[in-house]
């Protein structure tokens, strides 16, 4: 700024009580700071504190014409919408620092921090900064109130800042949620004033190119200091989308402040490559305040973005450096996703159900989108609320671990039913292995459930299946009797007498072949069933 101008603009300190000093004071300021900020800036806050926050940040961000609420997937989101944040997989730190006209310097730093529970906090800072206004002093003539004594005198300094802590987390697959509490402070020469106040932010994806960023900036804000200003409450609504394998991006913002203006923007990238991009933006659509272009150079943990802006009072250069470091979300998720998964096996192989069932709650909690571990959760909440533990080496144990596996797996529930019959026909008693017995196989479609057993002469589960069996011969039902035969063989291999029974169903049916075979495997197991042997015989002869 030519130094006659600002001499000009410069405020004014007074040396005697007066409203109307302070007013004119107060006024000359606000157009000072207005001229150090470029057109769009000055549209949509008028001079107010804080309006260095509106300038922007990120040379991406602001080649995009400042269209970037709706996308925010770096550590500058803690910026533009703390939502986004929780779209970052590893560490990042940003700086950007740009000279607007003369000796006025925009900072801006960003570090952001994924956490493994989901979570992205980050802290940053946003700081403008101007030497060398000319001090002006004058003195104001108690009568009239008019300008006695106008002298020039040293220069003082002109200094803005804002601190903000961030958060940005998922709260659904396509819903994120995010806000920043910010201190805002301000020194012109003397005096000083300071602000704090909160940022909220929401980020809706849908399908898989479209995205909605809403918020509000400014929000209950408390002032102290040398001021009785406000900052803007600004209302923000962003959304994005991608085309081309993500290769191509459009963005359009809508920034509306409470009693005051409107700017919409609009933005695009388009990735020449994986780690070259080209960025172009309007600002104050439709009535155009400045053109923005610029360029992206992206590799694995550095960026180097560029922008171009053009306005009314020139044009402005700005670029920004972001690094990312240590190990992505996904990675430590993914880690921390098969450690419960391995543990919960490995309970769940010794069958501690219940403990099994705590580390597969931990894996769905780090993986919360996972269906697999949502399902055997969900299984083995089933299996808990009949037998919460099945440890030991006693066989009906054994076979109550190996129906629980089987069903939790869910990929064949016929050995999990017989497994299941199995351990329940050699521990009779066990009202709850029955239940679960009964669950598992009501869910695989069991033709009959196991009963009860009841009467002096309890028969065992084997018992009544190769009754049933052989009943089903009786009646003619042949068909039926190899199912049956075939059930008790699912539990004991070699049961002689379900092998007897299969054997005559097929025969019956005119089978030979198959009734012959079966007669032999019943030979190999009882070599003195002198019965089989002899009806083989006569068969041959």
């Amino acid at each position: 700024m030519p130094a006659k101008i600002a001499r000009g603009l410069a405020p004014v300190r007074r040396q005697r009580a007066s409203v109307l000093a302070q007013t004119v004071t107060r006024a000359r300021v606000y157009i000072a700071l207005a001229l150090l900020i470029p057109a769009s800036a000055l549209a949509q806050t008028g001079g107010q504190p804080g309006a260095f926050l509106s300038y922007g940040v990120g040379g991406r961000a602001l080649a995009m014409g400042g269209a970037y609420y709706g996308i925010s997937d770096d550590a500058t989101a803690a910026y533009w919408n703390p939502a986004g944040l929780a779209q970052l997989q590893r560490k990042e730190v940003t700086t950007m620092q740009a000279t607007l006209f003369q000796q006025t310097k925009l900072t801006y730093f960003s570090y952001a921090y994924p956490t493994k529970g989901g979570s992205t906090f980050a802290l940053s800072m946003t700081q403008l900064a101007n030497t060398g206004f000319e001090q002006v002093d004058v003195v104001i003539n108690p009568n009239t109130n008019e300008p006695q004594t106008i002298t020039a005198g040293s220069s003082f300094n002109d200094q803005q800042q804002a601190m903000s802590l961030s958060w940005g987390k998922g709260v659904t697959e396509s819903v994120l949620f995010g806000m920043s509490v910010k201190q805002v402070t301000r020194k012109l020469g003397g005096s000083s004033d300071n602000f704090k106040t909160l940022d909220i932010g929401a980020m809706k994806t849908m399908g898989a190119a479209y995205r909605l960023g809403f918020g509000m900036q400014n929000v209950f804000a408390q002032r102290t200091g040398d001021t009785d200003d406000k900052l803007p409450v600004v209302i923000k609504l962003g959304n994005s989308l991608r085309l081309f394998k993500e290769r191509l991006t459009l963005a359009a913002d809508i920034n509306k402040v409470l009693n005051g203006g409107t700017d919409m923007r609009f933005g695009g990238e388009y990735w020449v490559s994986r780690w070259f991009a080209f960025r172009f933006g309007l600002l104050g659509l439709p009535k155009i305040q400045e053109t923005d272009f610029g360029f992206g150079l992206n590799f694995k943990s550095f960026a180097l973005d560029v922008a171009q802006g053009i306005h009314d009072l020139g044009s402005s250069t700005r670029f920004s450096i972001t690094f990312r470091f240590g190990q992505s979300r996904n990675d430590r998720t993914t880690e921390q996703l098969k450690n419960f998964i391995k543990q919960g096996m490995e309970a769940f192989q010794e069958g501690n159900f219940a403990l099994a069932t705590q580390k597969f709650n931990q894996a769905q909690d780090a993986a919360p989108g996972n269906k697999q571990v949502g399902t055997m959760i969900a299984r083995l909440n089933n299996v808990t609320a009949f037998v919460p533990q099945a440890s030991g080496g006693e066989e009906y144990v054994t076979f109550i671990r190996r129906g629980a596996i089987a069903y939790v797996d869910g990929r064949d529930l016929k050995v999990s039913v017989n497994s299941l019959r199995y351990a329940f026909n050699k521990n009779p008693r066990d009202e709850k292995l029955l239940g679960l017995l009964n669950m598992v196989e009501k869910e695989a479609g069991a033709a009959d459930q196991t009963r009860r057993l009841e009467g002096p002469e309890q028969f065992t589960l084997i018992d009544q299946k190769v009754f049933d069996a052989r009943q089903s011969i009786y009646d003619g039902k042949y068909d039926a009797a190899v199912r049956r035969a075939q059930d008790v063989l699912d539990l004991e291999p070699n049961n002689v007498t379900a092998l007897e029974i299969m054997g005559s169903s097929f025969f019956l049916m005119e089978q030979k072949d198959k009734a012959v075979a079966i007669w032999k495997r019943v030979l190999e197991i009882d070599p003195n069933n002198r019965a089989v042997r002899e009806f083989l015989q006569s068969i041959r002869q």
